[in-house]
């Protein structure tokens, strides 16, 4: 088992710039990960989504780019592609690399944010074409544009593509724009650099990956089977000796990161072409840390608000919820656009009439998408309550002044308090950052159960008297009924519908 960065074959100054920087020695899943990175096999990794899991990516792309940037000094685009779901885990990346890299020679660039006009996709490209990055970090709808705009990046230099966040990825419907992407790349190595057991994959010798078991859109298709050689977690060989790499052949490594590997995982896999992929398993304990799975032990009181909507576009009153209460509301299959439109109207005056009904200082809305969030702050604002937005697509430092409004008590000059109401959407709000948050609502559940746990955790408190609520509302259709059976689930909690008096629990 590897214990120090040297015991690994890292390039000499990339491990003295670990050393400068501090950084620990390897945790589990950069033990199991990184042996097998840096002798050239692809890998599908399933571990927590922590600093330790991003370094576990992080450096063997130091590395890489370290081997061949010399070995071609003109580039005409990036060595290694990083594609997060999440900006914050992309800017996580980038930072990493700016830190242990930026020292050393490496170049990296950030892609992220709106992919709307041309014209900035054309700058952005031109800039970074005048200073090609050895990485290049980003989203999947921003590097999307990167590379397929007329006059774009080139990808024929890729020689490692990660792939981070990948069940989130697919739940969140992004793995379109990482097909095109792949389409563009070198084809993926035909084996690794170090002996393997069993018979090597045959050589391809197009310029460009094909994909096999297309849909009729002429995408690869997320179905049941995966017929690719995948190696199960008992099975991975020992990575061997590493052979030096040759800089006149471009191949590409492929590395999964994900919380999660189920099936869609596996067959995003298959899809891009992984060849022979060893499988890393990391589980929720030892030296790794994680999001806490366990928030009801601390006092976290957590309900559902269910919504129903009839397409004859009026609410029904619900079951359990005398006079109607908070339960209606939310979208039904076969509505018109005028129907579902109303139904968004009605969902919005449930959150305002929720409101309305309770008192507090702060309470965080997490929605999932940029409509929703403009809708949300403009309702409660019509309301008089004090709505601040957070988005992914916010800069550090707008992102810091939303936090700091947030967080900052009202003017005393005020006869009366307002509360304030933090809408986010694609942004993580860590509990160091704001905490003990008396109200969390998930106005849109999230589009994978690990997410969960990072929302409520500004509820969370180590006292029972002032844990705070969380509310999610459930839709009757999209899915949302399973999602939140999925978070039951997930963390051993159970979820009682929302009492008429939220007042009796806040």
């Amino acid at each position: 088992m590897v214990s120090k960065w040297e015991h690994l074959p890292l390039a000499p100054e990339l491990l003295r710039s670990i050393a400068k920087f501090g950084v620990g020695p390897p945790n589990k899943v950069q033990q199991r990960a990184l042996p097998f990175l840096l002798r050239g096999s692809d890998i599908i990794a399933q571990a927590p989504p922590t600093q330790e899991r991003i370094a576990a990516y992080v450096i063997p792309a130091i590395h890489v780019a370290l081997t061949y940037m010399n070995a071609r000094p003109a580039l005409r685009g990036p060595i290694v592609i990083m594609i997060s779901t999440t900006v914050d885990q992309a800017t996580q990346a980038q930072r990493m690399i700016r830190d242990l890299g930026g020292p050393i020679g490496v170049r990296s660039a950030l892609g992220v944010g709106s992919t709307n006009g041309n014209n900035q996709i054309v700058q952005e490209t031109r800039l970074l074409q005048q200073n090609m990055p050895h990485i290049l970090c980003g989203t999947p709808q921003k590097l999307h544009g990167l590379f397929t705009t007329p006059g774009g990046l080139a990808a024929s230099e890729v020689r490692f593509l990660v792939l981070d966040e990948v069940d989130q990825l697919i739940a969140r419907n992004l793995h379109e724009y990482v097909f095109n992407i792949v389409k563009l790349l070198p084809p993926p190595r035909s084996r690794p650099l170090g002996p393997t057991s069993g018979s090597p994959a045959p050589s391809t010798s197009s310029k460009g990956s094909s994909f096999n078991g297309l849909d009729s859109n002429g995408s690869p298709a997320l179905g049941p089977s995966f017929p690719g050689p995948i190696r199960r977690f008992s099975t991975a060989p020992s990575p061997g000796p590493i052979e030096q790499p040759n800089p006149d052949i471009v191949e590409r490594q492929t590395a999964l990161f994900s919380n999660t590997v189920p099936q869609d995982v596996l067959n995003l896999a298959n899809a891009i072409q992984l060849r022979e992929p060893i499988r890393v398993l990391v589980r929720r304990d030892g030296n790794v840390t994680h999001a806490d799975t366990t928030q009801s032990s601390r006092g976290l009181r957590q309900f559902y608000l269910y919504l129903a909507f009839t397409a004859g576009g009026r609410a029904e009153t619900l079951p359990g919820t005398p006079g109607g209460g908070h339960g209606i509301i939310g979208s039904g299959r076969g509505a018109t656009n005028a129907e579902t439109a109303q139904a968004r109207e009605w969902k919005l005056d449930a959150l305002a009439d929720l409101f309305e009904d309770i008192e507090v200082s702060q309470a965080i809305v997490h929605v999932g998408g940029l409509n929703a969030l403009d809708s949300v702050v403009y309702k409660l604002a019509s309301k008089g309550l004090e709505a601040v937005p957070l988005h992914g697509d916010m800069n550090a430092g707008t992102k810091l002044a939303a936090l700091n409004k947030f967080r900052n008590s009202t003017s005393g000059m005020m006869r009366q308090p307002v509360a304030k109401v933090l809408v986010v959407y694609d942004v993580q709000v860590k509990a160091p950052d704001v905490f003990q948050v008396p109200l969390v609502i998930n106005y849109d559940l999230p589009k994978a159960v690990e997410e969960y746990a990072h929302r409520v955790a500004p509820a969370v408190s180590s006292s029972y008297a002032r844990a705070g609520v969380v509310i999610n509302f459930v839709t009757a259709t999209g899915g949302d009924v399973e999602m939140l059976r999925s978070i039951e689930c997930f963390y051993k909690i159970k979820c009682p519908e929302v009492p008429m008096s939220l007042r009796d629990v806040l």
